[in-house]
């Protein structure tokens, strides 16, 4: 196709030839720039897949670390309550 279009553009004068050696480049060129962005993308749909996860993993540690001082406040107020207990007795 681009044989034809140059052959024909021949015929008409050289700015035609210049004309659609530009448009043909610059055709090529978007297509480059699109597949870089869809390359792209996917890079940046992975990493966000990737934080994602680890958000998660960070999530469910900072639930059991939350959890765990519960226990230990729990444990703490027990343990103060029975020295009370004692002290007062």
């Amino acid at each position: 196709m681009e044989t034809n279009l140059i052959n024909a553009a021949l015929k008409d004068s050289l700015w035609a030839v210049l004309f659609i050696s530009l448009y043909m480049y610059q055709l090529k060129e978007s297509q480059r720039n699109q597949d870089d962005a869809h390359a792209r993308e996917g890079k940046l749909m992975s990493f966000i897949d990737e934080i994602s996860a680890q958000f998660e993993k960070l999530a469910r540690q900072y639930e059991r670390l939350s959890e765990d001082v519960r226990e230990i406040k729990n444990d703490i107020s027990e343990r103060r309550a029975i020295k009370r207990k004692g002290d007062s007795e």
